[in-house]
């Protein structure tokens, strides 16, 4: 009888530090997920991706001035030296994304990665998402090259880390994660003209 009037109260107290700290949580992904949807309403914005998941590979093998180098594993590729970027400005985006995976119909030399010089953005929605247990911004939009479309599907979270899944008519898809902020000053200069 003892032993369950000591686990009671435990039990109690638990539960209650438990739940303060699911809503503290719960508030600061708000107050987050607030900022950044006011940063993407702002339109000049910024994505810097560091990993790619390309669609049905394991592990690439890369050709470079060292030879040959296998790369990533379980679906995964570090972009450490090869980071990708897409900047946001009103109603263009200019982006560099490095590419790893097949490309069904793309003009000779010019299979690198995905990469389009302001490109008006089309077929835009920006969404916030309040499940349950996860809360973010849905971002999709469109944009062309001079021979393809990209679709971009991006979901930022109050962190500010995201995920863009990138489609295309000529390419299998492949997907980054990264982290959307505003445009850092020393690349400002550069794609403000």
């Amino acid at each position: 009888m003892k032993t369950l009037k000591t686990i009671i109260p435990i039990g109690i107290l638990l539960f209650s530090c438990l739940f303060a700290v699911g809503e503290k949580k719960q508030k600061t992904d708000t107050t987050g997920i607030n900022k950044i949807e006011k940063l993407m309403k702002s339109r000049i914005f910024y994505i810097e991706v560091d990993q790619a998941f390309p669609t049905g590979n394991s592990s690439i093998t890369i050709d470079s001035k060292y030879g040959q180098k296998r790369i990533g594993g379980e679906g995964y590729v570090s972009l450490a030296t090869n980071e990708g970027q897409i900047f946001f400005l009103d109603t263009v985006a200019t982006g560099r994304l490095p590419f790893f995976g097949r490309a069904y119909s793309v003009e000779y030399g010019k299979g690198g990665g995905i990469e389009f010089e302001k490109a008006k953005i089309e077929k835009e929605s920006l969404k916030v998402i309040n499940k349950r247990k996860k809360h973010y911004i849905e971002y999709k939009f469109n944009v062309r090259n001079h021979n393809d479309v990209f679709n971009f599907h991006v979901e930022v979270y109050g962190n500010g880390k995201c995920s863009v899944n990138v489609t295309s008519n000529n390419r299998a898809s492949i997907s980054y994660a990264g982290k959307l902020t505003p445009i850092p000053d020393d690349k400002k200069e550069i794609y403000l003209k």
